[in-house]
């Protein structure tokens, strides 16, 4: 069977089209098939095309009965008309005339410019020859080719695995595969990034679309090393367990909105929304399981809500910090904002974010960017005093309007700590006269009397002493002496 070729130049495809839940990727590529083959009017417009639904299901690899489902969903009304027309001239018999609907030209609605010639490579049968790409990867395709034309001329774009199949409302493993297909026929040139990022350039000509695919057959997908310069230190990621014992912890998760476009992040989850993890209960386990499988699993996790005010004050969050937050970093950032809200009010932590912000903010530059992101935003929601009173902000008393009274103990104790340790080793001298023994020319002599250790921690000192205690006695007594230990 001989293909004839589409006509050169591109097809400016509806954006409402590509994203459409309600048409299929056929259905994309045979509004597109009948917007190139209508011909130009004597009245500088479009005359509706003669092609018969045998010829496009043959340059489709498909069936007719599967080609006749794609047209009724283009046929179908919506909300703003629908996207073919059809109609048969009085006197004819066979030909039926169809004529594509809602062109950009003519609505000035929004559109992706997709290369003509890649009509010719899509095969939406089975036994996909080599070469050729399934229908569902060449839209996936033409949603890269509308990323890439956002800002006019087509330049490379960084995306995910999420939101690649977000956008098509498919699942990631299916996306992963789309992408594989266009990347073998030279489509697409991926470059993977650390973080599960990648770095996607649309591929317009035909003859680099054959240059990136013998690359992309010798030495697979490009890949970018990791940052790596000594003199720029990572940021730490906070630890998980706080200070404070109002802590909760959860998993606000919920997957991202399926129709959102490519560029923009994944939306948060609504407020009440429950997370994707939900409890399992005895009697929900498998068939024919054993009572002792079913006593020994660990307890699954309660799910959690996101309150409204977390996910407003998340989009308080500064732009430069927030683009480049993954979608699990989100997450965490909402698990922290969920915990301070246990006893802060919405006011009382934007002010704090806002106040921490004004501290990182000087410190990025562009040669020393944001590295981790989640751990700079979880450290701007967080309290940064490791302080035991909960309501206790950079050393202020929230309640009272005064001087946190827990943080003056704990400095005092802290700077007799460091006086003793000071004295202890000023008071150590190399040579010891024997305190004991039979002089010079005796049996032995005693060992030179070793100074008191003092501990520079005193809270941990004490807590060793309690838990070595065995009765209820010697905790009591423990607790008389704790005078004389934090002295």
């Amino acid at each position: 069977m001989t293909r004839t070729r589409a006509p050169r130049g591109h097809v400016q495809i509806p954006r409402s089209l590509i994203y459409s839940p309600d048409h299929s990727a056929l259905a994309v590529w045979t509004w597109a098939m009948y917007e190139t083959l209508m011909p130009h009017g004597l009245d500088g417009g479009r005359a509706p095309a003669i092609a018969r639904r045998r010829f496009l299901a043959e340059r489709a690899g498909t069936s007719t009965t599967a080609l006749d489902d794609a047209r009724r969903q283009l046929l179908a009304p919506t909300a703003d008309g629908p996207y073919l027309s059809r109609s048969t001239p009085r006197g004819a018999k066979r030909s039926v005339l169809h004529a594509a609907l809602r062109r950009p030209r003519e609505t000035g609605d929004r559109y992706a410019p997709v290369p003509a010639w890649t009509l010719d490579m899509v095969w939406a049968g089975r036994r996909r020859p080599a070469g050729t790409v399934s229908a569902e990867a060449w839209r996936l395709y033409t949603a890269a080719v509308d990323r890439a034309h956002r800002n006019g001329k087509p330049h490379p774009f960084d995306a995910t695995m999420a939101r690649l199949a977000a956008a098509l409302n498919t699942s990631q493993a299916t996306a992963r595969r789309r992408l594989a297909e266009l990347e073998t026929a030279g489509l697409i040139e991926a470059t993977a990034r650390p973080g599960g990022w990648l770095s996607i350039r649309v591929v317009i000509e035909e003859e680099d679309a054959t240059k990136t695919a013998e690359h992309y057959a010798t030495h697979g997908r490009r890949r970018t090393d990791p940052h790596s310069n000594p003199a720029h230190i990572a940021a730490v990621t906070p630890s998980r367990t706080r200070h404070t014992p109002l802590a909760a912890t959860g998993t606000p998760q919920e997957t991202p909105h399926t129709y959102a476009p490519p560029e923009e992040p994944p939306s948060l989850p609504a407020e009440g929304a429950y997370s994707n993890q939900s409890a399992r209960t005895r009697e929900a386990g498998k068939a024919g399981e054993s009572e002792h499988h079913r006593r020994n699993r660990p307890a699954r996790r309660t799910p959690t809500r996101v309150p409204q005010a977390a996910i407003d004050l998340y989009r308080t969050l500064p732009p430069e910090l927030t683009r480049h937050i993954p979608e699990h970093g989100s997450q965490r950032v909402l698990r922290a904002l969920t915990a301070e809200l246990q006893h802060r009010t919405p006011a009382e932590l934007a002010d704090r974010i806002t106040r921490n912000w004004d501290h990182w903010r000087y410190r990025i530059t562009d040669t020393d960017p944001i590295r981790d992101a989640v751990a700079v935003a979880t450290r701007l929601v967080r309290r940064g005093r490791h302080c035991p009173d909960v309501r206790c902000e950079d050393g202020h008393q929230l309640d009272r309007d005064t001087s946190c009274n827990a943080c003056v103990l704990i400095g005092d104790h802290l700077t007799k700590a460091k006086s003793l340790l000071a004295a202890g080793s000023l008071s150590q001298s190399p040579a010891a006269e024997p305190a004991s023994g039979k002089g010079q020319y005796g049996v032995f002599a005693a060992h030179p009397t070793k100074p008191n250790r003092v501990d520079g921690k005193p809270y941990a000192a004490l807590a060793r002493r309690l838990l070595a205690a065995r009765t209820p006695e010697e905790r009591n007594a423990i607790l008389c002496q704790m005078p004389q230990v934090t002295s």
